[in-house]
């Protein structure tokens, strides 16, 4: 199989970039918050996609709502990005006030019946589903449901870790990635370089002859999965029944991760591209209370300086090659079976999904 790696303008055109925002990044879903971060009457996580601001909110009747983070009277930000708490959503340029399901309650000045016929103003809805517990959101109205796109990923991941939509946000940290988004998730999926890259995430966490990636049920998810890592070289202990020696990833396209360590240790990787060549990576950490104990503490601890700090140096001199006049893209190395460690079918089908969108 002779499948030649993306030419490099995939990486570091501004035009190909912009057309990637519309076709890619605002037509899929996007991972938000943990649903744990945002459940009390009245809480609120607003972040950016690019220039689109976002704000979800969860209304006194309970339901979790998104709007575009912006006030229809002359444009204002409602919030700044991050959470909170609120019980009415007020701008703070002219105090227009919304109600959290979304409807105009108050303007100073305006009367009730100044709304000309049939117009009701209300803030801009955004689509929301959650999935598993984690919260995503949708710019495309017409696009289709996640366990549509991401079939059968619920009910595996439930069975790899059976308290998942139970477990709570307890930690994250994240960096910038100088690099192309695309460069950052090839590197993800694939695990070619982990033997010689990641040393300790190859001894530490799984085992490295059992490592495959493959497409998951015909849908845009690539699974990682392996046997754990032997105890007596691994980071933490994992457990000792069948079912908790099992590492499993999933990741969602485009730009979120799900990673299942051994033992049921839930943790995930998303991506918010900041431009054509700069990427933002975040890293976060699950768990049953919340709360870091002593064990998970030390999983981060080695993952941030050893896994994470080795692919913020590892993409940084990928999009440096990148430019290079010398540059030839060759051939992908694909076993003939299509799986292992060291064959790079992930990436060709990586691959085709984005030159489909972008087609």
């Amino acid at each position: 199989m002779n499948v030649r790696a993306l030419p490099s303008r995939y990486y570091i055109d501004a035009a190909v970039f912009a057309h990637a925002r519309e076709r890619i990044f605002f037509s899929n879903w996007q991972y938000a918050c943990h649903g744990s971060q945002i459940e009390a009457h009245g809480s609120y996580y607003a972040f950016s996609l690019f220039e689109q601001d976002i704000l979800l909110v969860r209304g006194g009747d309970g339901v979790l709502r998104g709007f575009y983070n912006v006030c229809q009277h002359r444009g204002h930000t409602l919030v700044e990005n991050g959470a909170g708490q609120v019980k009415l959503l007020t701008c703070p340029y002219h105090r227009w006030t919304y109600e959290l399901s979304g409807g105009l309650r108050a303007a100073p000045g305006r009367s009730k019946n100044e709304n000309s016929a049939g117009e009701e103003i209300c803030l801009t809805q955004v689509r929301v589903e959650t999935f598993l517990g984690f919260v995503f959101v949708n710019l495309n109205d017409s696009a289709a449901p996640m366990e549509e796109l991401y079939p059968d990923v619920a009910d595996t991941v439930t069975k790899l870790c059976p308290g998942i939509e139970t477990q709570r946000f307890a930690f994250d940290h994240h960096a910038i990635e100088e690099c192309n988004w695309l460069v950052a998730i090839a590197n993800y999926n694939e695990c070619y370089h982990c033997k010689n890259a990641h040393r300790a995430f190859s001894k530490g966490v799984v085992d490295p002859a059992s490592y495959d990636i493959q497409q998951f049920s015909n849908g845009r998810v690539l699974h990682h999965s392996a046997r754990a890592a032997k105890q007596e070289e691994a980071w933490y202990e994992s457990g000792a029944e069948e079912d908790e020696k099992a590492y499993g990833s999933f990741y969602l396209y485009p730009g979120f991760s799900l990673q299942i360590y051994p033992g049921g240790l839930a943790n995930a990787y998303h991506w918010r591209p900041l431009d054509v060549e700069t990427t933002r990576v975040y890293r976060s950490w699950f768990s049953l209370d919340g709360k870091v104990d002593a064990r998970l503490q030390e999983v981060i601890d080695l993952d941030r300086d050893t896994t994470f700090a080795e692919d913020l140096a590892l993409v940084k001199a990928t999009q440096r090659g990148l430019h290079s006049r010398g540059y030839r893209p060759s051939a992908l190395v694909i076993s003939p079976e299509g799986a292992g460690i060291d064959s790079e079918h992930s990436i060709a089908l990586l691959h085709g999904w984005v030159e489909k969108d972008l087609a």
